[in-house]
Parts: C-alpha cells; sequence; structure tokens
C-alpha cells in the first residue's frame, strides 16, 4: 500500500468499505463542524457560496464588484446589474453544487487527475484575488484556502491522498450547505431569504429557506446514490 508518492487512500478505502468510508467522512465532517478546524472548510463554503452570487451576476451579464470574507465564516459578494433573482437564489445552490462537485470529482478522479483539478481550483482563487479581492482579511482566508488545496502540490507524500481531500471537502461543504440556509431562521427579515420574498412577494421568507435546505439535501442524496452500490435506485426514482 506504498505508493511512490507516500500511502494512497485508495488503496485504504476497500478496507472501510464504499459505505464506512461514506458515513465516516459525514461524521468527521460533523464533528470537526464544531471545533475551530472547522474555519478553512467553512471558508471555503462560504468562498463558494459568494462566488456562486458572483458567477451568477456574470452569467446574467452584470458584474463581479467585489468579494468579502470574514474570519466567522460569514461573506458577502458586492455586484452590478444582472438579474436579481438569480443572483440571490444561487447562493445557497451554487454552494451545494460545488460541494457536490468536488466529491464526485475526488470519487472519479485518480490521483494524478485529482492534483490536476487542485491546480484549477488554485488558479480559481488566483482569479478571484486578483480581480475581487480588496482587504487583507479576505486575502488571508483566500490564502489558507490555498494552502489546504496547496499542500498536496507542495508536499507529493501527500498526493495520495488528494482524492481523499476532495471527496472530503465536498462532504463538508455540502453538509454546510444544508446547515446554512437555516440560520437565516432567525426571527429577522434580513439575508438572501427575506430578499427573495421581498422580489417576488412570496413570504415568508422560510420558503426559501425550505428550497435551498432540500435542493442541499438531493445534491447530498445524489452524490450518495452515484457512488455507493446499491442506491442507484435512488436515481431511477428522481428520474
Amino acid at each position: 500500500m506504498i505508493t511512490t508518492t507516500g500511502l494512497n487512500w485508495n488503496t485504504l478505502a476497500p478496507y472501510f468499505g464504499d459505505y464506512g468510508l461514506f458515513v465516516t467522512m459525514v461524521f468527521v465532517a460533523l464533528i470537526l463542524g464544531v471545533t475551530p478546524l472547522r474555519y478553512p472548510f467553512q471558508w471555503l463554503e462560504t468562498y463558494y457560496h459568494e462566488l456562486s452570487h458572483g458567477l451568477a451576476a456574470i452569467i446574467t451579464f452584470g458584474f463581479i464588484h467585489r468579494i468579502k470574507l470574514n474570519i466567522d465564516g460569514s461573506g458577502w459578494c458586492s455586484t452590478r446589474g444582472g438579474n436579481r433573482f438569480i443572483i440571490l437564489i444561487s447562493g445557497y445552490m451554487g454552494a451545494a453544487l460545488w460541494g457536490g462537485y468536488l466529491y464526485l470529482a475526488g470519487w472519479a478522479l485518480g490521483s494524478q487527475g485529482a492534483v490536476e483539478l487542485l491546480y484549477l481550483e488554485l488558479a480559481l482563487l488566483a482569479i478571484t484575488t486578483l480581480l475581487w479581492v480588496r482587504d487583507p482579511v479576505t486575502l488571508l482566508i483566500i490564502a489558507t484556502m490555498a494552502l489546504v488545496y496547496g499542500s498536496p502540490i507542495l508536499f507529493p507524500a501527500l498526493q495520495g491522498y488528494v482524492s481523499f481531500l476532495l471527496q472530503f471537502t465536498g462532504i463538508y461543504v455540502m453538509l454546510n450547505a444544508i446547515r446554512a440556509p437555516l440560520n437565516l431562521v432567525d426571527g429577522k427579515h434580513v439575508g438572501d431569504g427575506a430578499a427573495l420574498a421581498d422580489i417576488t412577494y412570496i413570504v415568508p421568507k422560510g420558503i426559501w429557506i425550505l428550497f435551498w435546505f432540500v435542493f442541499a439535501l438531493a445534491v447530498l442524496t445524489f452524490c450518495a446514490a452515484t457512488t455507493l452500490p446499491g442506491l442507484q435506485w435512488i436515481l431511477t426514482w428522481i428520474s
């Protein structure tokens, strides 16, 4: 089980079993989520959330003015133009989809392909920094996220774990995308849900909170059904 790039996680996976590995990653992600070690992964979820707002603006012929990330895991994306409905709804949806993408890529790609994907993620962080970051706190946070993705590149002995890193990061991002909308249940008329309720006249904002919660849960279910043997019937039922 020792390769030229170190211990390969894919060779350990059969000893856990497909279900054991998936459940272990979910359990560790949930435990990690209540410790200070959560921040690099929580920042990634926030980053993908805010980037999704921005990409929705660009797709609908708007512009990103600035992306701001905060130490506490919050953030915002300032945009101009574009379709406001699509921009607002895309944050939580986008984070869930990014998480699903990372998980499925980690599952499907070999070690070499996974390392190449890390370069793409680093390039995305670099483009974000050059175009839309304006403050040192966000710069520090992005540098930390770059370190997470860049560690296997800097230390070849870690490259055997790249697939696991992507799968675990994807699971954490998806779980946080499930939990994050619930933070809007605060009795205050603020946030993306409140803004959507205002522009669509669908009140209360809980309708949008429920939508994002179910959507993120569906993405996680799709990932499980795609990668775990015996669960493909879920995909048949959905289709």
